[in-house]
């Protein structure tokens, strides 16, 4: 009976937040923003013309038929991805749009299923608590979208079960396929290849594959200028938006110019994933759990950085989890950490997020601490009263204070990020309530990178962890 409840509370809680964003997303015009821009730039790549250009994609994104997102006139929609993760998205082009779209949602949700079973398995918890751990922060920040971080995130996890069995025939092409979103698999497979020297050759030689399909699809010249230009003018169009939780983001809020709050942002994300490394090969090795390697360095390269969204936020929880599930003294702590990571509060702005304080928030307090009442409804009112706060203040109408005024620094005015910067510009507002909106997310993500580096022990992994991996768990 407990567990015919338990289903039907995911189920309700699970519908009626995406139903709720579904709406909304259509009403706004903004339904499936992300997946047209990939499908409009995989289009141009696949017939020969530069994806990253305005005038290759922009009458693509102009035609799309009702309900999805159509681009006005002066806004192009960039997909700042590299020509292999492009490349990925081609079998799709061959379908009209609608149809495309319908497939595409269908893959989010096996993705999301598939990364709900891997967590389940990777942390020995019930899939109902890797559900709900994931059905909003993963699935409500990108459903609506189409954005390919469901992908990539199953991919990761998936590869991580598979390096604690030792599987590095799944492994290794479950971190090349998460390489759709590199700024968060790039860690993950660095981890991995300084950990277990048996996984090093065909990392390699994965890289090499997304080298060569990079090359075939649009040609050297165009695989350098995505390194050299097209990267970094995405960074610049969206250093200034206030939903993103990038350092950079914070720097340039606070009136640093945009190339150096860029170049910060830049620098920061390589530290901290260097010390994602360190503290995972070090965890691996206290908790002989090889996975770690690979979840550890995901998990820190979402802090700081300079292009940091609400659905890659997500990538931190199943290292959380896992360490909940391993580390005794510093559980309270993780535990806290985990229920900030698992809502998205930027999206409580929305009245689908009601319902968050249920499930997951509540049902995954009431398991991980073993149905204590206290700490069941003690968590669940104090989300409750936190959306319902951060509803309230966003729903009061200030006036918006903008970016800090300063010169921005030019981008190439062929590529679409210098019409999206053009956009983003006047729907930055810095009220104070953005930043409400971010810090529940920012203390989870210092509260479990705190405990991380505190549980991490001294001394080389290497051997260990490799030994671990080769003879599977």
């Amino acid at each position: 009976m407990r567990v015919h409840f338990a289903i039907a509370l995911a189920v309700v809680c699970t519908v009626l937040p995406f139903a709720g964003q579904f709406a909304g997303t259509r009403a706004g015009g903004w339904l499936m923003i992300d997946f047209r821009a990939y499908y409009c730039a995989s289009l141009a790549q696949r017939q020969g013309r530069d994806p990253y250009f305005t005038a290759s994609v922009h009458e693509c994104e102009s035609k799309t038929p009702a309900p999805y997102y159509r681009a006005p006139k002066n806004v192009t929609v960039p997909a700042p991805y590299p020509p292999y993760a492009l490349a990925f998205f081609a079998p799709l082009t061959f379908l009209p749009f609608a149809v495309a779209a319908i497939l595409w949602w269908i893959a989010l949700v096996l993705s999301m299923l598939v990364a709900a079973y891997a967590l389940a398995r990777i942390a020995r918890q019930p899939i109902l608590v890797a559900w709900g751990a994931l059905v909003l922060s993963l699935g409500l920040t990108s459903f609506w979208s189409g954005n390919v971080m469901p992908v990539a995130f199953a991919a990761i996890i998936v590869a991580a079960l598979a390096v604690r069995r030792g599987r590095l025939a799944i492994a290794v092409p479950g971190l090349a396929i998460a390489m759709v979103e590199p700024q968060v698999a790039l860690p993950a497979a660095i981890g991995l290849f300084v950990a277990c020297s048996r996984a090093r050759a065909a990392l390699i030689v994965a890289a090499s594959v997304l080298g060569v399909i990079s090359v075939t699809s649009c040609g050297v010249a165009q695989t350098l200028s995505y390194l050299t230009a097209v990267a970094p003018a995405h960074a610049l169009s969206e250093v200034s938006r206030d939903n993103q939780y990038s350092l950079a983001t914070v720097l340039a809020a606070l009136g640093v110019p945009d190339l150096s709050a860029a170049l910060a942002g830049s620098i920061s994300y390589v530290l901290v994933s260097a010390v994602g490394v360190l503290v995972a090969l070090r965890l691996a090795r206290r908790f002989d759990e090889p996975s770690l390697t690979v979840l550890v360095p995901a998990a820190f390269s979402v802090l700081g950085g300079s292009f940091v969204h609400t659905g890659e936020i997500a990538v931190a929880i199943p290292a959380c989890l896992l360490l909940f599930a391993q580390a005794r003294a510093l559980r309270p702590w993780l535990f806290i950490a985990l229920i900030l990571l698992v809502v998205p509060w930027m999206l409580a702005t929305s009245a689908a997020m009601f319902l968050a304080p249920v499930f997951p928030v509540a049902y995954v307090a009431h398991t991980l601490s073993r149905g204590d009442r206290a700490v069941t409804f003690g968590t669940g009112f104090v989300s409750f009263a936190f959306i319902v706060g951060l509803f309230a203040l966003y729903s009061v109408h200030y006036a918006p204070i903008g970016p800090h005024p300063h010169l921005y620094p030019p981008i190439d005015p062929r590529l679409a990020e210098s019409s999206w910067r053009q956009f983003v510009l006047p729907n930055v507002t810095n009220r104070p309530v953005m930043w409400l909106l971010r810090l529940p997310t920012w203390a989870g993500l210092t509260i479990f990178a705190a405990c991380a580096a505190l549980l991490a022990e001294r001394g080389g992994a290497r051997s260990v962890v490799a030994e671990s991996i080769a003879h599977g768990r």
